[in-house]
């Protein structure tokens, strides 16, 4: 018993549910760094649920909640398009933790469309549109029986790329707006200033506070959105206008700004277009 008190000790909970593997840990008095090499788990993801399917694409639970979308006036370096406005998600998902790497594109769609192939499978996956999106996420959900996966709305995104924070970036504020050294944005992504132009494998840098990867720069990520205005008030599960002329990216990338990686920022893109800058990640719904 003393050598628990000391040492600490980890919980363990595991549920089979259709032959994949949902489980949340605990390091019960373990540093995290200690409990996380114990569990053989991403760094920021001892305590989360996770879920992990059979291609071994890992997501994290996101449970539901309330927040200020868009940026203040005072934030650095802000656009006109990020009205602040209260946002409610009523319902929890499950988030890919790494954005779609190479290797897991091509279990799926037996090719790779990426521009920088030679950075290997563990990679993100670019130079692909919105719309070979769906159809990998179709083959992928015929393969996993189901319909559970999609990609997320910009709410769903930058409720998940905040983590709770209000700052431009998870960790804290901004202070570089092109490609000079700007520190909390260095420690969580890849982009002009530090990305040597090229992508990057995911998972390099440190996680935001709900144990995801990369949602600042290295590849900007495709959203299930239409590109409109923000509404003027509070709003519930929204899914953005129902129909335009591009849909949404967010996140940065390793060719882009300082400023386009805030949690905030908005861009959008043609769904019909790709580029190598450009890839996603997955939401999976429980």
């Amino acid at each position: 018993m003393n050598r628990c008190l000391r040492w600490g000790f980890t919980l363990v909970f595991v549920l089979s549910i259709g032959g994949f593997d949902v489980s949340l840990a605990s390091g019960v008095g373990d540093d995290e760094a200690v409990a996380e090499k114990r569990l053989g788990r991403r760094p920021g993801t001892v305590g989360r649920e996770l879920f992990t399917n059979s291609l071994g694409m890992t997501f994290v639970y996101i449970a539901p909640g309330t927040f200020t979308m868009g940026s203040p006036l005072h934030e650095p370096y802000r656009d006109s398009d990020e009205k602040q406005h209260r946002v409610t998600l009523s319902r929890g998902y499950y988030l890919q933790v790494t954005e779609v790497t190479q290797g897991q594109w091509k279990a799926v769609m037996d090719a790779n469309p990426s521009h920088f192939r030679k950075c290997g499978d563990d990679c993100p996956v670019e130079h692909v549109s919105w719309e070979a999106i769906q159809d990998f996420i179709g083959k992928l959900n015929q393969r996993e029986g189901g319909n559970n996966y999609r990609l997320p709305t910009e709410a769903e995104w930058e409720y998940a790329a905040r983590a709770g924070g209000e700052t431009a970036f998870a960790n804290g504020g901004i202070t570089e707006k092109k490609c000079g050294h700007d520190p909390n944005l260095a420690a969580m992504g890849w982009y002009c200033g530090n990305a040597a132009k090229a992508t990057h494998p995911t998972g390099l840098k440190k996680p935001n506070a709900w144990g995801l990867y990369d949602m600042h720069g290295n590849v900007y990520e495709w959203c299930h959105d239409w590109y409109g205005d923000y509404p003027t008030g509070s709003v519930i599960d929204p899914t953005g206008p129902s129909d335009g002329s591009s849909r949404v990216r967010r996140g940065g990338s390793w060719l882009n700004n300082a400023s386009n990686s805030r949690s905030a920022n908005r861009d959008r893109f043609l769904p019909v277009r790709r580029y190598r800058n450009l890839g996603f990640r997955l939401l999976r719904t429980p």
